[in-house]
Protein backbone atom coordinates (compact mmCIF):
# COMPACT_ATOMS: atom_id res chain seq x y z
CA UNK A 1 0.00 0.00 0.00
CA UNK A 2 1.90 3.20 -1.20
CA UNK A 3 1.76 5.88 1.56
CA UNK A 4 1.66 8.88 -0.59
CA UNK A 5 -2.43 9.34 -1.03
CA UNK A 6 -1.71 11.53 -3.91
CA UNK A 7 -0.21 8.40 -5.63
CA UNK A 8 -1.65 8.70 -8.82
CA UNK A 9 -4.57 6.53 -9.22
CA UNK A 10 -4.35 3.68 -12.19
CA UNK A 11 -6.54 0.87 -11.24
CA UNK A 12 -9.15 0.03 -8.60
CA UNK A 13 -6.44 -0.98 -6.02
CA UNK A 14 -4.77 2.39 -5.71
CA UNK A 15 -7.81 4.14 -5.50
CA UNK A 16 -9.11 1.69 -2.74
CA UNK A 17 -5.51 2.83 -1.13
CA UNK A 18 -6.45 6.72 -1.37
CA UNK A 19 -9.64 5.62 -0.29
CA UNK A 20 -7.94 4.33 2.73
CA UNK A 21 -5.96 7.40 3.76
CA UNK A 22 -8.31 10.23 3.57
CA UNK A 23 -10.67 8.23 5.01
CA UNK A 24 -7.97 6.89 8.09
CA UNK A 25 -7.15 11.61 8.03
CA UNK A 26 -11.04 11.88 8.59
CA UNK A 27 -11.77 9.62 11.41
CA UNK A 28 -8.16 11.17 12.86
CA UNK A 29 -10.30 14.55 12.96
CA UNK A 30 -13.78 12.96 13.95
CA UNK A 31 -11.85 11.55 16.83
CA UNK A 32 -10.36 14.66 17.86
CA UNK A 33 -13.63 16.45 17.66
CA UNK A 34 -15.14 14.04 19.91
CA UNK A 35 -12.73 13.73 22.57
CA UNK A 36 -12.73 17.13 22.55
CA UNK A 37 -16.29 17.52 22.96
CA UNK A 38 -17.29 14.77 25.20
CA UNK A 39 -14.06 14.43 28.51
CA UNK A 40 -15.57 11.13 29.59
CA UNK A 41 -14.81 9.72 25.91
CA UNK A 42 -11.06 11.46 26.31
CA UNK A 43 -10.32 9.88 29.45
CA UNK A 44 -10.68 6.59 28.47
CA UNK A 45 -8.13 7.00 25.37
CA UNK A 46 -5.70 9.05 27.52
CA UNK A 47 -5.14 5.74 28.35
CA UNK A 48 -3.59 4.72 24.76
CA UNK A 49 -2.47 7.79 24.54
CA UNK A 50 1.46 6.36 24.21
CA UNK A 51 4.06 7.51 21.65
CA UNK A 52 4.74 5.15 19.03
CA UNK A 53 8.33 4.70 18.28
CA UNK A 54 9.95 3.44 15.25
CA UNK A 55 13.63 2.77 16.80
CA UNK A 56 15.86 5.71 17.87
CA UNK A 57 14.25 9.40 18.03
CA UNK A 58 11.94 9.30 15.54
CA UNK A 59 8.59 9.13 17.70
CA UNK A 60 4.80 9.41 15.93
CA UNK A 61 3.80 13.25 16.83
CA UNK A 62 0.31 11.89 17.00
CA UNK A 63 -0.83 10.40 20.11
CA UNK A 64 -2.25 5.99 20.18
CA UNK A 65 -5.66 7.43 21.71
CA UNK A 66 -6.15 9.58 18.33
CA UNK A 67 -4.45 7.62 15.70
CA UNK A 68 -5.00 4.17 16.33
CA UNK A 69 -9.26 4.71 16.34
CA UNK A 70 -8.41 6.76 13.17
CA UNK A 71 -6.44 3.97 11.51
CA UNK A 72 -9.22 1.48 12.59
CA UNK A 73 -11.49 3.34 11.13
CA UNK A 74 -9.55 3.11 7.55
CA UNK A 75 -8.96 -0.20 7.59
CA UNK A 76 -12.64 -0.87 7.87
CA UNK A 77 -13.20 1.25 4.96
CA UNK A 78 -10.51 -0.90 3.42
CA UNK A 79 -11.73 -4.23 4.05
CA UNK A 80 -15.16 -3.68 4.27
CA UNK A 81 -15.50 -1.49 1.24
CA UNK A 82 -17.70 1.24 3.02
CA UNK A 83 -18.46 3.36 0.02
CA UNK A 84 -19.25 0.14 -2.04
CA UNK A 85 -21.99 -0.54 0.71
CA UNK A 86 -23.21 3.32 0.92
CA UNK A 87 -23.37 3.41 -2.98
CA UNK A 88 -25.48 0.31 -2.93
CA UNK A 89 -27.94 1.46 -0.46
CA UNK A 90 -28.05 5.16 -1.51
CA UNK A 91 -28.33 3.40 -5.23
CA UNK A 92 -25.50 6.05 -6.05
CA UNK A 93 -24.19 3.61 -8.76
CA UNK A 94 -26.88 2.13 -9.99
CA UNK A 95 -28.25 5.46 -11.15
CA UNK A 96 -25.28 6.53 -11.97
CA UNK A 97 -24.62 3.23 -14.99
CA UNK A 98 -28.14 3.82 -15.83
CA UNK A 99 -29.04 7.44 -16.41
CA UNK A 100 -25.53 8.31 -17.90
CA UNK A 101 -23.67 5.20 -19.45
CA UNK A 102 -26.38 2.83 -20.64
CA UNK A 103 -28.38 5.61 -21.54
CA UNK A 104 -25.55 7.29 -23.11
CA UNK A 105 -23.99 4.22 -24.61
CA UNK A 106 -27.87 3.41 -26.36
CA UNK A 107 -27.80 7.29 -27.80
CA UNK A 108 -25.04 6.71 -29.32
CA UNK A 109 -25.50 3.54 -30.89
CA UNK A 110 -29.50 4.65 -31.61
CA UNK A 111 -31.00 1.88 -29.37
CA UNK A 112 -34.10 3.06 -28.08
CA UNK A 113 -33.69 2.26 -24.73
CA UNK A 114 -36.80 4.25 -23.79
CA UNK A 115 -38.61 1.53 -25.43
CA UNK A 116 -37.14 -0.82 -22.26
CA UNK A 117 -38.73 -0.55 -18.69
CA UNK A 118 -36.95 0.52 -15.88
CA UNK A 119 -37.10 -2.95 -14.70
CA UNK A 120 -35.79 -4.98 -17.54
CA UNK A 121 -32.82 -2.27 -17.33
CA UNK A 122 -32.19 -3.37 -13.75
CA UNK A 123 -32.39 -6.82 -14.57
CA UNK A 124 -29.40 -6.48 -17.03
CA UNK A 125 -27.93 -3.49 -16.00
CA UNK A 126 -24.85 -5.34 -14.95
CA UNK A 127 -24.56 -7.66 -18.06
CA UNK A 128 -24.65 -4.47 -20.33
CA UNK A 129 -22.12 -2.97 -18.15
CA UNK A 130 -19.79 -5.54 -18.34
CA UNK A 131 -20.06 -6.40 -22.27
CA UNK A 132 -20.63 -2.91 -23.59
CA UNK A 133 -18.93 -1.12 -21.09
CA UNK A 134 -16.10 -2.72 -18.70
CA UNK A 135 -15.26 -4.75 -22.13
CA UNK A 136 -13.29 -2.19 -23.51
CA UNK A 137 -11.69 0.02 -20.21
CA UNK A 138 -10.98 -2.99 -17.94
CA UNK A 139 -8.63 -5.25 -17.57
CA UNK A 140 -4.82 -4.88 -18.31
CA UNK A 141 -5.53 -3.78 -21.67
CA UNK A 142 -7.99 -1.53 -22.34
CA UNK A 143 -8.97 -0.94 -25.92
CA UNK A 144 -9.65 3.09 -25.80
CA UNK A 145 -6.99 5.51 -24.25
CA UNK A 146 -5.69 4.91 -20.79
CA UNK A 147 -5.58 8.82 -19.89
CA UNK A 148 -10.05 8.94 -20.18
CA UNK A 149 -9.37 5.55 -17.23
CA UNK A 150 -7.08 6.76 -15.25
CA UNK A 151 -8.85 10.49 -14.93
CA UNK A 152 -12.37 8.69 -14.09
CA UNK A 153 -11.00 6.42 -11.25
CA UNK A 154 -9.14 9.73 -10.31
CA UNK A 155 -12.48 11.44 -9.90
CA UNK A 156 -14.23 8.42 -8.56
CA UNK A 157 -12.00 8.04 -5.63
CA UNK A 158 -12.60 11.48 -4.99
CA UNK A 159 -16.28 11.34 -5.00
CA UNK A 160 -15.89 8.16 -2.88
CA UNK A 161 -13.57 10.17 -0.17
CA UNK A 162 -16.29 12.56 0.18
CA UNK A 163 -18.72 10.56 0.78
CA UNK A 164 -17.07 8.07 3.27
CA UNK A 165 -15.66 11.62 5.05
CA UNK A 166 -19.17 12.17 5.21
CA UNK A 167 -19.91 9.40 6.77
CA UNK A 168 -17.79 9.51 9.57
CA UNK A 169 -18.65 13.00 10.13
CA UNK A 170 -22.18 11.64 10.87
CA UNK A 171 -21.09 8.75 12.66
CA UNK A 172 -19.58 11.41 15.04
CA UNK A 173 -22.49 13.56 15.22
CA UNK A 174 -24.49 11.00 16.70
CA UNK A 175 -22.19 9.49 19.25
CA UNK A 176 -22.50 13.45 20.10
CA UNK A 177 -26.25 13.52 20.02
CA UNK A 178 -26.18 10.18 22.18
CA UNK A 179 -23.54 11.51 24.60
CA UNK A 180 -26.54 14.86 24.98
CA UNK A 181 -23.72 17.36 23.28
CA UNK A 182 -26.64 18.24 21.10
CA UNK A 183 -25.12 21.94 19.80
CA UNK A 184 -21.77 20.20 18.61
CA UNK A 185 -23.28 17.66 17.37
CA UNK A 186 -26.12 19.72 15.24
CA UNK A 187 -23.08 21.54 13.88
CA UNK A 188 -21.07 18.68 12.95
CA UNK A 189 -24.31 17.52 11.47
CA UNK A 190 -25.45 20.25 9.73
CA UNK A 191 -21.46 21.09 8.37
CA UNK A 192 -21.37 17.94 7.15
CA UNK A 193 -24.20 17.43 4.78
CA UNK A 194 -24.07 21.18 3.58
CA UNK A 195 -20.48 20.03 1.99
CA UNK A 196 -22.07 17.20 1.08
CA UNK A 197 -24.90 18.44 -0.98
CA UNK A 198 -22.41 21.17 -2.68
CA UNK A 199 -19.17 18.76 -3.11
CA UNK A 200 -20.79 15.68 -4.24
CA UNK A 201 -22.22 17.07 -7.31
CA UNK A 202 -19.70 18.88 -8.65
CA UNK A 203 -17.72 15.87 -8.39
CA UNK A 204 -20.51 13.21 -9.88
CA UNK A 205 -20.68 15.93 -12.79
CA UNK A 206 -17.07 15.83 -13.53
CA UNK A 207 -17.58 12.02 -13.47
CA UNK A 208 -20.35 12.28 -15.62
CA UNK A 209 -18.33 13.88 -17.77
CA UNK A 210 -15.14 11.35 -18.22
CA UNK A 211 -17.61 8.47 -18.15
CA UNK A 212 -19.42 10.31 -21.06
CA UNK A 213 -16.17 10.52 -23.15
CA UNK A 214 -15.46 7.06 -22.72
CA UNK A 215 -18.90 5.97 -24.23
CA UNK A 216 -18.01 8.43 -27.10
CA UNK A 217 -14.75 6.95 -27.37
CA UNK A 218 -15.74 2.95 -27.45
CA UNK A 219 -18.22 3.93 -29.85
CA UNK A 220 -15.53 5.43 -32.28
CA UNK A 221 -14.82 1.79 -33.50
CA UNK A 222 -17.62 0.81 -36.25
CA UNK A 223 -17.07 -3.04 -34.89
CA UNK A 224 -17.29 -2.24 -31.16
CA UNK A 225 -20.55 0.06 -31.63
CA UNK A 226 -22.25 -2.74 -33.43
CA UNK A 227 -21.14 -5.36 -30.58
CA UNK A 228 -23.15 -2.03 -28.01
CA UNK A 229 -26.04 -2.03 -30.21
CA UNK A 230 -25.75 -6.30 -30.52
CA UNK A 231 -25.88 -6.59 -26.74
CA UNK A 232 -28.74 -4.03 -26.15
CA UNK A 233 -30.36 -5.65 -28.81
CA UNK A 234 -29.94 -9.02 -27.36
CA UNK A 235 -30.69 -7.93 -23.84
CA UNK A 236 -33.34 -5.17 -23.92
CA UNK A 237 -35.57 -5.53 -26.93
CA UNK A 238 -39.09 -6.37 -26.59
CA UNK A 239 -38.23 -9.63 -28.75
CA UNK A 240 -36.07 -10.90 -26.52
CA UNK A 241 -37.92 -9.58 -23.29
CA UNK A 242 -41.03 -11.41 -24.70
CA UNK A 243 -38.76 -14.33 -25.74
CA UNK A 244 -37.38 -15.00 -21.93
CA UNK A 245 -40.73 -14.23 -20.56
CA UNK A 246 -42.07 -16.81 -22.38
Amino acid sequence: MSLNPLTPVTDYQSMLNRIFWFTSASALAAVWLLRTSLPPLDAQLQRIDFSLEFGGDKILPIPGGYLLPALAMGLASRVFRIHGLLASWLGIRERFDIDVIISELARRVEFPVEMATEEDILRHRHRIMRRAFYEYVGGSQPQIERQLIHRALDLWSWFWIGLEAAFVFVLASFVLFAASAYQVGAITLMSTLALAAIGLPFVRNECRRYAIAQVRAIVADPARARHVHQTFVELLSPESVHRRAA
